[in-house]
């Protein structure tokens, strides 16, 4: 009892239910400005009709579906744990809201994750309130938190169970590619052959689909996208950043090319450069690949986890908050990132 009054009387207890409270109103409210969920979840339920074989088809391929019409001649093109990890939420219940449910879950259990590793009671609240979460996950749907998952849990056992935390870092790659940037700070700490061994178990599932079918094939194809990235290096090419307008552009070139001056001033400094080479190779990567998207600053913190100065570590995980649209749209002001206008409120409760 004693101990029960501790946590209700905790500030942190309190914030952490409040936003708990605002990440499960998001979760009922139809996706805004992406068709995201609706078309992985629409390929999570076709893996039960189609199996292994699942990257040969197309959503025009899924006769009259409410799916079929998003990007209609575009085969899947994410790794195996995504497709079976939505073919999963497709069986228990194919529907938005249940994505989103679940989504906004596994971001609490990386919080939870956070604390485990860190040990660090404000460093949880300032995940699981980040603003890129709450809008890109509760609210859109991206699934950014399932490899999130997965690399935490493998920070987390990597000093326990060594085998285990390659076996799940393997894992994470296979859900988006993120993760591995935590290849270095793994390989520093602990590599054998149980690890190697582990590691290369991990990708089972990709070696399953690469033999039934064009796994690899659509995995380095072309993006369906425009390639236009609003991080990209110069500032003036308005093409190559998405046509943003100019606070946006202005915005998203101080966030990054201050998280790799303030990186490579702290690694100097502390002669760090297995703690921030992830992270900094992260941020160059954002910069150069030819698509990318605001929730991929989701990243940031997990690359972070591995600094060991406390308020450093913090610091990264408060950079990885300023994405100017979801600030922009959790205060109820017009979005200058104008993905899609989709109308999903039919998928909500199933299709």
């Amino acid at each position: 009892m004693g101990r029960l009054k501790s946590l209700c009387g905790n500030r942190l207890f309190w914030l952490f239910a409040l936003v708990t409270a605002y990440r499960l109103y998001m979760v009922f409210q139809p996706p805004l400005r992406s068709t995201d969920l609706l078309r992985h979840m629409g390929f999570g339920k076709e893996f039960w009709n189609y199996g292994l074989a699942i990257y040969e088809y197309a959503p025009r391929d899924f006769g009259d579906a409410p799916y079929a019409n998003l990007w209609p001649r575009e085969e899947y093109d994410y790794p195996a744990v995504a497709i079976l990890f939505f073919a999963l939420l497709s069986k228990l219940w194919p529907s938005l809201f249940f994505g989103k449910l679940v989504l906004t879950l596994l971001e609490m259990a990386n919080s939870f994750l956070v604390w485990k590793i860190t040990k660090d009671r404000l460093l949880p609240l300032i995940y699981y309130a980040n603003p890129v979460s709450l809008w890109w996950v509760s609210r859109e749907g991206q699934f950014e938190p399932l490899a999130l998952f997965f690399g935490f849990l493998a920070l987390y056992l990597l000093p326990r169970r060594p085998s285990l935390g390659y076996f799940s870092l393997a894992l994470g790659v296979q859900s988006k590619v993120l993760p591995l940037f935590l290849l270095p700070y793994f390989l520093s700490k602990r590599l054998g052959w149980r690890e190697t061994s582990s590691f290369a178990a991990g990708f089972i599932p990709s070696l399953l689909f690469s033999w039934r079918g064009p796994y690899l094939s659509r995995l380095m194809g072309k993006a369906a996208l425009a390639a236009c990235n609003p991080y990209a290096w110069n500032v003036f090419d308005l093409p190559k950043l998405c046509h943003s307008p100019s606070m946006l552009i202005l915005t998203n070139a101080l966030v990054t090319y201050g998280l790799l001056i303030l990186g490579l001033v702290l690694m100097f400094r502390r002669r760090g450069f297995v703690e921030y080479i992830g992270l900094l190779a992260f941020v160059v990567a954002l910069k150069s690949v030819g698509t990318a998207r605001p929730w991929y600053l989701l990243a940031l913190p997990l690359l972070a986890v591995p600094i060991n100065q406390g308020w450093e570590r913090r610091l990264f995980f408060l950079l990885g908050c300023l994405d100017r649209v979801a600030i922009r749209r959790l205060l109820g002001i017009p979005s200058e990132f104008a993905y899609l206008r989709p109308k999903l409120r039919d998928a909500m409760w199933g299709f």
